[in-house]
């Protein structure tokens, strides 16, 4: 069967620190039927010059536009709206995808036709491609496989770069919400979530960065709160409602202070 084409957009700004590995990781699965779309905010770091050299290299493959946005959620929406995939996905551009992820999405997309999206499991890693948060990371893997609504409403456990939306889940149901600096990915997970949950592609499909310099680390706390924001939009349950609480302050413990 053909594969399907499948969508990966790149918000941009200032990763020429990381940039090359998320490129690099994404060209090297050589996927037949690949889209990659890169949405810079103006980088004036070198960024640009090394999207420049991919794009020269696999021209077909990859197109980019690079002026000034509203941020990275802006970027996002302004990406997935350029793509004509049967599949999509945003990856940050300091994350990277694992080997064959795409050609694993590509393979649960053709074996369940019916499915609005899909997700894998996932890593955290530091500046130096360290794995780090391994716990958290167990966490959520056991909840993946678990799979159910009501997690997911205590719980984020979607790692972000490991989920794969169909174009007419995200035409339907999209595009993301959040603020000017980051999206929040989760509000659209819960939405998708109360009509089917996620086809399960039970390996780890990418490696989600916290260097501490990031919108993801710099926020984090913040991004809880709107976390729980967001859930009292689907839910009025006290109990599902405090275990999310719990569930954050938890994850701040881990992370800020026992570092795992």
């Amino acid at each position: 069967m053909t594969p399907p084409k499948i969508s990966v957009v790149i918000p941009s700004y200032n990763k020429v620190k990381y940039i090359g590995q998320t490129l690099d990781s994404i060209v090297s699965q050589k996927y037949s039927n690949l889209e990659v779309i890169i949405q810079d905010g103006g980088s004036s770091d070198g960024t640009l010059e090394i999207i420049k050299v991919f794009a020269e290299k696999y021209s077909d493959v990859i197109k980019y536009e690079s002026k000034g946005d509203k941020g990275q959620l802006d970027a996002i929406n302004k990406g997935l709206s350029k793509a004509t995939g049967e599949v999509l996905t945003f990856i940050n551009a300091d994350d990277v995808f694992e080997p064959n992820t795409l050609g694993l999405v590509a393979k649960a997309y053709l074996k369940n036709p019916g499915s609005l999206w899909f997700a894998g499991r996932g890593k955290v890693i530091d500046s130096n491609n360290h794995e780090i948060a391994k716990l958290v990371t167990l966490y959520k893997t056991v909840c993946l496989r678990l799979n159910f609504y009501f997690l997911l409403l205590i719980f984020n456990f979607l790692m972000q770069p490991s989920v794969f939306l169909t174009k007419q889940a995200y035409e339907k149901y999209g595009p993301f919400k959040g603020t000017g600096k980051f999206v929040m990915e989760y509000d659209l997970w819960l939405t998708l979530g109360a009509v089917a949950m996620p086809t399960i592609i039970d390996r780890c499909l990418s490696s989600f960065r916290l260097s501490g310099d990031n919108i993801s680390s710099i926020s984090f706390k913040n991004t809880l709160k709107e976390d729980f924001r967001i859930v009292k939009k689907y839910t009025g349950n006290p109990l599902i409602l405090l275990m999310h609480k719990i569930n954050n302050w938890g994850r701040v413990f881990l992370i800020n202070v026992l570092k795992i």
